[in-house]
């Protein structure tokens, strides 16, 4: 019997045993693929956002947006860089929070089969989430565009001039308004300047006691007439300003400059500079 029993338990060990030699030349392998496999990089433009783009997310506060920094790294277990940041656009957004989209460049693996890509084992898809744990920031974001490679995508702009009208504005706001300042998109390049400004009183319809349609003018408020230098990127036939807005007539603006916020206006003209 007892002898039954020491040759039980010496199977058992030497079950273990080769259960633990074979999870660790596993580990071994996993190891030294990871080590030494070559990653597949690629371009990632992140919007920063903590939810998915079907519903509406709070935009990242300022504390957060000035804290993402060109060079920007996060790295794996082995301490090898992973992500890095390459550039950062920051947008007024009014208030204290920003819209801000990120270029980095990932180690990301590509499923040969599918075309498709993984960063830390999960889809890279235009539209999906990632997260990112940079140098100092852990940045929530979704993914807008993926090219393959290491060098930033080339796009096409181009300025234009647009005249704006703002409708109903208090008299003491058209002050605020100072040709001459411009917009940036948080790395230095100006994306619009003022260059003229109007104010006529604010037209008005009303009826008398007949019916008949009768046009008035505000005795208060007034309409602002703005002409604004704008850089808008060429995608395909449109033309979009600060990532999301398309410049068309009719269409409606916003800008955000240091001394006023240009918060809605109907565009009535688009003119080549």
């Amino acid at each position: 019997m007892n002898k039954k029993i020491f040759l039980l338990r010496n199977k058992k060990l030497i079950i273990i045993f080769l259960f633990g030699l074979l999870f660790f030349a596993s580990l071994v392998y996993l190891g030294v693929r990871l080590y030494f496999s070559k990653p597949d990089y690629v371009i990632v433009r992140v919007k920063a956002s903590p939810g998915n783009w079907w519903w509406v997310t709070p935009r990242p506060p300022d504390w957060l947006a000035r804290s993402i920094q060109v060079g920007d790294k996060e790295y794996n277990a082995l301490g090898r860089s992973t992500a890095e940041v390459l550039e950062v656009q920051i947008y007024d957004a009014g208030g204290p929070h920003k819209d801000v989209y990120v270029y980095t460049k990932l180690a990301a693996s590509k499923n040969k089969r599918i075309g498709k890509y993984r960063y830390k084992g999960e889809p890279l898809e235009i539209g999906g989430p990632i997260a990112l744990n940079l140098s100092n920031v852990f940045l929530p974001g979704m993914v807008v565009e993926i090219h393959e490679g290491e060098s930033l995508p080339k796009k096409t702009y181009k300025e234009k001039k647009v005249l704006v009208r703002q409708f109903g504005k208090w008299p003491w706001s058209f002050d605020a308004i100072r040709v001459g300042e411009h917009m940036t998109d948080g790395s230095g390049n100006v994306i619009a300047e003022i260059l003229e400004k109007k104010k006529l009183p604010a037209e008005r319809e009303t009826t008398n006691d007949q019916g008949k349609l009768l046009q008035v003018y505000s005795p208060v408020y007034l309409d602002f007439f703005i002409t604004l230098k704008i850089r808008v990127e060429e995608r395909g036939s449109d033309l979009v300003f600060r990532e999301e807005q398309y410049i068309k007539v009719g269409n409606w603006i916003w800008a955000m400059f240091p001394s006023y916020n240009l918060s809605g206006g109907e565009i009535l003209t688009i003119e080549d500079l």
